[in-house]
């Protein structure tokens, strides 16, 4: 009976102790949903990863764009020149072809007022001669007169014809470099809007990102708490059992002792009774027994420019002073930077160093080295052909300009 009632009690008071976990944890953690959240959160940062990817290579795409729109300007400008020249020769040419168109006419107007035609008046010129050799020379003359102002007037028009055509092919030439112009700064507006779309999607993952690992670090707390109750339990119901079990033979004891007294009790009667003579039976009479005290206490648990070590020294020192410099597309001066503007400035003003433009040309400049083989000064690509630039410092760190910053 006494072995079922300590069994009785200890089972109530684990009983009680699960009641208050469960009270506290109402859904409690388990470690697959841990193990869940990691999961999530490590597609999550591979996504991020994916997207500040594609960022870089739309800057990428952006630099190339612009550094052809910069060609192309240049090209327009040149053109413009050309035309701009032309017109001049065909406005030169005209002034001639008039002046000269002034002339004959005038002279046909002088012949004309005389009341002649110019063919008698050459015919004139030739009868007057004084003999047969000043007739040959006026007539080579007369015929070099008008073999020339044909010639002259046909020369012009054929100068003047040649201006206008080359005019012409010069206005189709701009015309086409004008639409690549449009094309250019279209195809510049879609990757800005892309880029945009991507950098909402970006910070929209970091934003998932900080949820889920804010999930994780609860759920991990939440389980060292049930683990800690559950271990409170635990010991509270061994320690409730210890208790049981003191109880229980402390009860042992004391029944022990009062049977004890009892017989102690009893012998002394009959003792008395023996010494009185009395031939009487003897008669039991009530009996008060004095029983040990017993306490019980209950306590609660509760690019490779390693050459020198002065140059690489100062490559990265120089470019340390443009933390900060904000990224802008095409950016190639401290009032703001791209990747590949970032390295050719550097390069340039420390180390002598004239690099490409864009980060894909300036791949190809150069040793190439495996990863593993990296140091200090060199540069450090992403893609091939590249997309993205960065000089290593080190460490595992590189200064790049970047759209969040350098």
């Amino acid at each position: 009976m006494r072995k079922k009632s300590f069994k009785y009690t200890a089972s109530l008071a684990i009983l009680a102790t699960f009641i208050q976990t469960t009270t506290v944890f109402a859904s409690p953690v388990t470690e697959g949903q841990i193990n869940k959240t990691k999961g999530q959160i490590q597609s999550t940062q591979l996504q991020i990863d994916n997207l500040d990817t594609k960022i870089q290579q739309l800057d990428d795409k952006i630099s190339v764009s612009m550094d052809k729109s910069s060609k192309l300007d240049s090209e327009i400008k040149t053109q413009q020149e050309k035309i701009k020249k032309t017109k001049a020769e065909i406005k030169e040419a005209q002034k001639t072809f008039d002046a000269h168109q002034a002339v004959y006419s005038e002279r046909l107007r002088s012949i004309q007022k005389q009341g002649q035609k110019p063919l008698l008046t050459y015919a004139e010129v030739l009868v007057s001669s004084q003999n047969l050799s000043d007739f040959f020379s006026r007539a080579t003359a007369v015929s070099s007169i008008l073999q020339s102002d044909s010639d002259l007037m046909t020369g012009l028009k054929e100068k003047g014809q040649e201006l206008t055509d080359t005019k012409e092919k010069l206005d189709k030439q701009m015309k086409s470099l004008k639409r690549k112009q449009d094309e250019l700064a279209s195809e510049q507006v879609m990757i800005e809007k892309n880029k945009k779309e991507v950098q909402k999607q970006l910070a929209d993952s970091k934003n998932t990102l900080e949820a889920q690992q804010s999930q994780l670090v609860q759920q991990q707390t939440q389980l060292r708490e049930q683990e800690q109750a559950r271990l409170k339990a635990q010991q509270e119901a061994q320690r409730q059992e210890q208790q049981a079990r003191l109880k229980e033979q402390q009860q042992a004891q004391l029944h022990e002792q009062q049977a004890k007294l009892r017989e102690q009790q009893e012998a002394r009667l009959s003792e008395q009774q023996d010494q009185s003579g009395e031939q009487q039976p003897a008669q039991k009479s009530p009996t008060a027994f004095k029983t040990p005290k017993v306490q019980t206490a209950l306590t609660d648990d509760d690019s490779n420019l390693t050459t020198s070590s002065d140059k690489v020294e100062k490559v990265i020192e120089y470019a340390k002073k443009y933390m900060g410099v904000p990224y802008v597309w095409g950016g190639t001066t401290p009032k703001g930077f791209d990747c590949s503007g970032f390295t050719s400035y550097v390069f340039r003003n420390t180390a002598g160093i004239e690099l490409p433009r864009i980060s894909r040309d300036q791949q190809d400049v150069g040793k190439r080295i495996p990863t593993n083989q990296v140091q200090p000064g060199d540069l450090v690509f992403r893609g091939n052909p590249a997309y993205h630039v960065g000089i290593y410092i080190g460490g595992g760190n590189i200064y790049t300009p970047h759209i969040q910053g350098m």
